[in-house]
């Protein structure tokens, strides 16, 4: 079975990935970091943002800067609608060949973990769907602080998201993130036995 988790950002996806990873024969693919891997250096998608966005967002090591792209990205909608556009389908090619890796090696769960699920298609990978929400405040403050960002730029990202709604109403299941790890924990072990893992 493969599963998607969703949210948007700070809604706490990656705590619910690091309980999931705790349970045998459950395997997690963070997209996040399997879209850090499409734009390494020498990667095509790199070269393809580059050519689209400019080469400046490529640094003098050849590396994709981040900051930079994200400065362009995060204040404008369509600029991101085209990095998405970009980025999704080597998103998509190497998340089907982590789920085709995990399968061999006999997981009996594959969670993948993409903040952008409907929108890069990998929806159409999974059997079911789970959204992650937690309050806009709530939210903020765990954004400033994992990524260092201002509140301005921390409310930039948040606003380029879609709303709870676009989540929810589109899962399965939806675990709501307001209060404690251990309130959390239970919500993630309730999901487990729904699912019948």
């Amino acid at each position: 079975m493969v599963i998607g988790l969703t949210g948007p950002t700070g809604a706490g996806k990656s705590s619910v990935s690091g309980i999931l990873r705790e349970w045998r024969g459950v395997v997690v693919i963070d997209a996040d970091q399997v879209s850090r891997e499409v734009v390494k250096k020498g990667k095509r998608c790199l070269v393809d943002l580059a050519v689209e966005f400019s080469p400046l967002i490529i640094d003098a090591d050849g590396n994709l800067n981040r900051k930079k792209l994200a400065q362009v990205v995060f204040t404008d909608r369509e600029k991101l609608r085209t990095l998405n556009r970009i980025i999704f389908p080597y998103i998509v090619e190497e998340t089907e060949m982590a789920i085709m890796r995990a399968r061999t090696e006999g997981a009996r769960a594959i969670f993948l973990d993409a903040p952008t699920l409907y929108e890069s298609g990998a929806n159409a990978l999974c059997d079911k769907v789970v959204a992650v929400i937690s309050d806009s405040t709530r939210r903020l403050q765990r954004i400033i602080q994992r990524d260092g960002l201002t509140p301005q730029e921390a409310m930039n990202r948040m606003t380029s998201q879609h709303d709870d709604e676009f989540y929810t109403s589109r899962a399965d299941y939806v675990i709501r993130n307001n209060d404690s790890m251990a309130e959390l924990r239970l919500a993630v072990l309730e999901l487990l036995n729904a699912l019948g893992l």
